[in-house]
Order: C-alpha cells, then sequence, then structure tokens
C-alpha cells in the first residue's frame, strides 16, 4: 500500500514544478489586470493605515457610527484632493512641456560650446536624432501621458477606499469570529496589520517634512510646477533607497533647462541634504523599529512588483513584501525564505542551561 500511495503522489521536482506553474498563471492573471490591482492594493494599505483614526475618535467620546463616518469622510476628502492636485498638475505639465524644446535647444548649443576646447572632436555631439531637442520633448511627454492614465485610475482608488473603510468598521470583530480557533492566525494579523500601519505612518509623516522642504526649495529656486515636484517627493519617499533619486531628477533637470548649471546643482545638493538630514539624522532619533527586510529584498520587490502592476505596484512594493515575509513565517516549509527575506536573519534559538530549582535545592 505505501509503494502504490508513493506511485499516486507526486516527487518533489513535480510538485516544484506543478507550484511553479501555478504561480506563472497566477502571475500572469495579475499583469493583465494590473490597471485594477493596483488601485485596490494602494486602497487596502491606505485603509489599513487608516483604520485607528476613527478608533481615535471613538476613545474621545464619539459616537461608534459618527467617528466611524468622520473618520471615513476625512479619508476620502483627503484622498480625492490629493489624486485632483497630481492630476491637474499632470494635465498643465504635458501643456507646458512643448514650450522648453528651445531652451533644451539653446543648452545643447552652451555645452558644445564650453566642450568644444577639448583636445578631441566635439562636433557631433548632439547630432543624433535620438538626442535632439524634439526627441526629448517627445520622450518627456510620453512618459507624462502615461503618468497621467495612471492618475486618472486614482479616482477609482477614492471610491473602493470608502467602500473598504466601510467595511473596515466591522472587519476586525468578524475577523475574531471567524478565526476564533486559531488565535496565533489573529496574532499574526493584527501584528501584520501594526506593521503596515507603522511603516505607512513614519514614512507618511518624515515624507511629507522632507517634501515642504523641497517644495520651498524650489519656490526659491524658481523652478516651475514646484508643489507638483513637492507631492511627486512626498508619494516617492513610500520607495526607499530607489524613490529620492528618482524624486529628484525632474526637478534637477528642469533647472538646469530653465537657468543653467549652477541653479540645478543648488536644487540637487539640497535634495541630497534634506534627504540625508531626514532620513540618517531625523528619523532615527523619533524611530526605534527599523523595517526588517533586506537591502537586496527591497529593491528586487521595487523592479519586480513594479513590472508586473506598475507604478502603484512600486509604491505598494514594501508593504507586500511585509506581507510576504508574514505569510512565508506562517509556515514551517517557507520560513526559510522569511528569513532570506529579512534584514536581520533568523532569530537565534535561546536555550536554558541554568539549573532548575530542584537541583538548586539539592
Amino acid at each position: 500500500m505505501t509503494m502504490i500511495s508513493q506511485q499516486r503522489g507526486f516527487s518533489p521536482i513535480g510538485r516544484f514544478f506543478l507550484t511553479a506553474a501555478g504561480a506563472i498563471a497566477v502571475l500572469a492573471g495579475m499583469r493583465a489586470a494590473a490597471s485594477f490591482i493596483g488601485p485596490i492594493l494602494i486602497a487596502m494599505i491606505i485603509t489599513v493605515a487608516w483604520s485607528p483614526g476613527s478608533e481615535w475618535l471613538r476613545k474621545r467620546g464619539w459616537h461608534p457610527s459618527v467617528a466611524a463616518l468622520t473618520g471615513i469622510a476625512l479619508g476620502v476628502i483627503g484622498l480625492g484632493l490629493f489624486v485632483l492636485l497630481v492630476w491637474t498638475s499632470l494635465i498643465q505639465l504635458q501643456e507646458n512641456i512643448p514650450g522648453y524644446q528651445p531652451r533644451i535647444a539653446a543648452l545643447q548649443d552652451l555645452i558644445r560650446e564650453k566642450v568644444s576646447d577639448l583636445p578631441f572632436d566635439t562636433s557631433r555631439l548632439f547630432a543624433n536624432e535620438l538626442v535632439s531637442p524634439g526627441a526629448i520633448v517627445g520622450y518627456a511627454l510620453k512618459i507624462v501621458q502615461r503618468f497621467t492614465q495612471t492618475a486618472g485610475t486614482l479616482l477609482l482608488l477614492v471610491l473602493l477606499m470608502a467602500f473598504m473603510m466601510l467595511e473596515a468598521v466591522r472587519y476586525p470583530q468578524k475577523l475574531r469570529d471567524a478565526l476564533s480557533g486559531a488565535p496565533e492566525t489573529i496574532e499574526r494579523l493584527s501584528a501584520f496589520g501594526a506593521s503596515i500601519r507603522s511603516y505607512v505612518t513614519i514614512n507618511a509623516v518624515f515624507g511629507l517634512a522632507a517634501a515642504v522642504l523641497d517644495t520651498m526649495l524650489l519656490l526659491a529656486v524658481g523652478v516651475d510646477f514646484a508643489v507638483f515636484w513637492g507631492v511627486l517627493s512626498f508619494l516617492l519617499s513610500f520607495i526607499p533607497n530607489v524613490g529620492f533619486i528618482i524624486a529628484l531628477t525632474p526637478p534637477t533637470l528642469l533647472a538646469l533647462i530653465q537657468f543653467g548649471f549652477t541653479r540645478a546643482l543648488v536644487v540637487l545638493a539640497a535634495y541630497i541634504l534634506i534627504n540625508f538630514l531626514m532620513d540618517n539624522v531625523i528619523k532615527p532619533r523619533f524611530v526605534g523599529e527599523r523595517l526588517d527586510l533586506s537591502p537586496l529584498v527591497i529593491v528586487v520587490s521595487l523592479l519586480f512588483w513594479g513590472w508586473l502592476i506598475g507604478p502603484m505596484g512600486a509604491l505598494a512594493a514594501v508593504p507586500l513584501s511585509i506581507g510576504a515575509r508574514f505569510l512565508f513565517e506562517s509556515f514551517e516549509e517557507s520560513r526559510w525564505l522569511a528569513h532570506l527575506m529579512s534584514d536581520a536573519g533568523p532569530k537565534p534559538v535561546v536555550v536554558d542551561v541554568r539549573p532548575d530549582h530542584d537541583e538548586e535545592s539539592r
């Protein structure tokens, strides 16, 4: 009977290929539905992070229904205004990009003049059509148009978040009732929710502070669309390591096109200084816990989720990686994956080698 059951079962390599085939099918479906899945993921993350707001109002003596509706209304209105600001700024940027073409041409002429004394031929610099002013404007327009389309889908995000917040009022009790026989699962889900709230709250507070300073800097320098670049800086603060580099590139290039190298260097240096002070000096004084994910895992997750779902996938990459680590920790067979994802690695096993009470008494 044992031999027959072994023949009917899958071998380890068979289970591996079956799991891989299932994963590929799921990922292909997610990529096909990326425009729909992205807003759902972002709405879920915002809902989890915002859910303590209504609870805070209830603790202040508000009626539970009024507190819930107030929290939902504030969240939806705030996100709606934010989406409107991003979308209108992208539309204005799209309309104004062609006007920068003469400045790009003048900047290229200036660069050719500065390097003309070098001991090699520079006459064909920027001669390729791929780097002509018209081509550069075309690239910028395509990028802005793509982000404008993404911003349009954020209206769906606002609607989803409203319904999720309504459900979130009753969901904790429903979850406790459904998993009453599995307290460990409830504890893990609660820990996961707390990790997401901590990550979103910490990044929102310090990202907003850095974005305000960035906006003030750009307004002082005179860079166009300073408020929009500040909003972009805030959004990209949720993308560790890579987000800051992406956030400083457009305003620096725009300062270069508008005013030349001096103000562009001022913007670049100030952005780096603000980010360094915020992430390495100020934030560690207020944040005791660090994000327990390997830097390599963070970068790979940004690339993977960005490829799979698009820009919203990149924004949700870290919470999704936190969720994956919690999921892998829940099963003995996959716990080694959670250890690989962790920045600290597996926790050491502590063995109590002290003699027990009976031996001491003897």
